[in-house]
Order: C-alpha cells, then structure tokens, then sequence
C-alpha cells in the first residue's frame, strides 16, 4: 500500500511538472530534435562532397596517367570550382601545377599554385609556395620567388623554404644570402638525407665559383 502511495505522488509530481512546465519543455524537445536530425544531415553532406571530391581527383589523376593535359585541365576545373578548400583539391592542384611546368605552361601552373595558397591547409600551402616559388626562378624572377616564400613556414617546411631561398638569393647575386640560407637549410636535415647532400654540393659550387671569380 505504501508503495502504491508513493507511486502515485511521484505520478502526480511528474504530471504537475509536466502541466507547469510543457510551454517550454516541448519546444526545447522540438530543437533538440532538429538540431539532431540538422547534424546528422551535416555529416552525410559532408562524407558525400568528400566522395565527390575524391572521384574528381581519381578522373584529374587519370587523365594526366593518360597523358591527356585538356582533360585533366577540365577535371581540375570541376575539383577545384566545387570542392575548392577540401584536400583533394589541393593535391590535385600540386599535381596539376607539375604537369603544367613539364607541359612548359608556367603561367598557368602559377595560377594553380595560388589557388591552393588561397584556400587550402598550411602544410598544402606551404607546399604549393615552394613550389611556386621553383617556378618563378624558372621564369627568371628570383625577387617574386622570394616573395612568394615570405612568412613563417611550418617546422617540417623550414629547410625546404630555406632551401628555395638560397636559390633565389644565387639567382639575384646575393652570395652570402645564399650560403646563409643553405647552410639553415642543410643544418635542418638529417645527415643522411639526399637533399641536405645537394645543398651541401650547393654550398660547395658557390665557394668554388668565388674562389676562381677572386
């Protein structure tokens, strides 16, 4: 019987809660529920522009296996218009921007690269700036190449940058600039590594070229 009791003014607080309350309490049920449903319905957005995205770098990636430039050209345009800040976007830029350079299309791989500085992650951008830059000392223009490496880069990016420099500061007749970059850039590789190796031949040539021009 004293159970019976007690369940029953528990029964009657909840329904003089429930009477006293509701105004409020089915409405915040109502938003609870949308947002919900809102960010389950976000997260399938989401994983559906990343499947689209990866199927318009597969077509790019297969296009430039084909040796086929337009089409590629025409697929990056789909990935980077549609999908511009994802990471395919920007690998598929990188990867566009090397195809252009060896298609002798330096403009245009300029373009590209800065589409993927624009809107892409620090690590791809810092990536496409090296690159960048490699193409502007191509074009012979060493002061937009250090330009283009202006600000602080990543830890993993530092020697890299630093590297890049050096050829432009050579390019622009700037030796101790040069051996000043090289040499950080050297200093900030493991010793076994194949690109500290040509910097230190780097390094060499420019004490060698001094040495015969005194």
């Amino acid at each position: 019987m004293r159970e019976d009791l007690e369940q029953q003014e528990q029964l009657d607080a909840i329904k003089g809660f429930w009477s006293e309350n509701k105004k409020w309490i089915v409405p915040l049920l109502a938003l609870l529920l949308i947002a919900a449903s809102s960010y389950n319905g976000w997260n399938w957005w989401q994983n559906r522009q990343a499947v689209k995205a990866s199927e318009a770098l597969t077509a790019m990636e297969g296009a430039l296996g084909e040796q086929s430039l337009e089409k590629a050209r025409a697929a990056y345009k789909a990935l980077s218009s549609d999908f511009r800040s994802s990471t395919q976007a920007a690998l598929g830029g990188l990867q566009m921007a090397k195809a252009l350079v060896v298609a002798g299309e330096l403009a245009e791989a300029r373009t590209v690269l800065q589409q993927v500085i624009d809107h892409s992650a620090s690590e791809f951008a810092w990536m496409a700036r090296i690159r960048l830059a490699g193409v502007m000392l191509d074009e012979n223009n060493a002061k937009a190449a250090l330009d283009a490496l202006s600000g602080k880069p990543p830890k993993e990016f530092a020697a890299l940058v630093e590297d890049r420099k050096g050829d432009a500061h050579a390019a622009l007749g700037n030796k101790e600039e040069a051996r000043s970059a090289w040499k950080t850039a050297a200093d900030g590789l493991p010793a076994a590594s194949p690109s500290r190796e040509l910097i230190m031949r780097k390094l060499q040539t420019l004490d060698a070229f001094g040495s015969a021009k005194s």
